[in-house]
């Protein structure tokens, strides 16, 4: 028994293929590209579930899909496309569907990154970047550690800065092979 219905699989494959290769390519993911994504994913939900039915799946697998990779968006660690992109893969999947392939996208993201890392001899600037950011995350703007109430010091020039290391990764492509995999495991 398939457990992605007809319409979706194909579509899905279609935006996150579509979407690797641009940014491959160009190292964006267009706008234009999400918005067909949204409207189409809106269309297969309504034809599968029902208007409301297919509206709430929609709308739960856009935001699950998204928020899943807000955070690496706020931390400087991928662009708004990527973020737009999952939310996109999110409207077709649904809530839980959209989770899993978050979860598998960020796993292989993951990977790529440590092996980009291991391959470049950037393994120390790579942990110290990591530190650099979960340090800044835990640090108000005032620059005193949190848990003070925020009554800091005001320490502003106390941030880290992050090294350079192999640059960066077209995160289109882990998103494309994450959503996939993620979809092949549920057939």
């Amino acid at each position: 028994m398939n457990g992605v219905p007809f319409p979706v699989g194909p579509c899905v494959l279609a935006l996150v293929v579509i979407a690797a290769i641009y940014d491959l390519h160009a190292r964006r993911i267009p706008n234009w590209l999400v918005v067909i994504g949204l409207g189409a994913g809106l269309v297969v939900q309504g034809a599968l579930h029902g208007a409301i039915d297919g509206m709430l799946l929609w709308a739960g697998g856009t935001l699950t899909g998204g928020a899943v990779l807000l955070p690496g968006y706020l931390l400087r660690m991928m662009g708004a496309g990527d973020v737009k992109l999952m939310a996109a893969v999110g409207c077709f999947c649904g809530a839980s569907g959209a989770f899993e392939a978050a979860l598998m996208v960020c796993t292989v993201g993951g990977v790529w990154a440590l092996a980009e890392m291991l391959r470049h001899r950037q393994m120390r600037a790579g942990l110290h970047n990591m530190a650099a950011v979960l340090i800044d995350v835990s640090m108000p703007a005032g620059g005193a550690p949190r848990g003070d109430n925020g009554q800091g010091t005001g320490n502003a020039g106390n941030t880290r800065t992050r090294r350079p290391t192999t640059g960066t990764l077209p995160y289109g492509v882990a998103i494309a092979i994450g959503t996939m995999l993620s979809l092949f495991m549920n057939v």
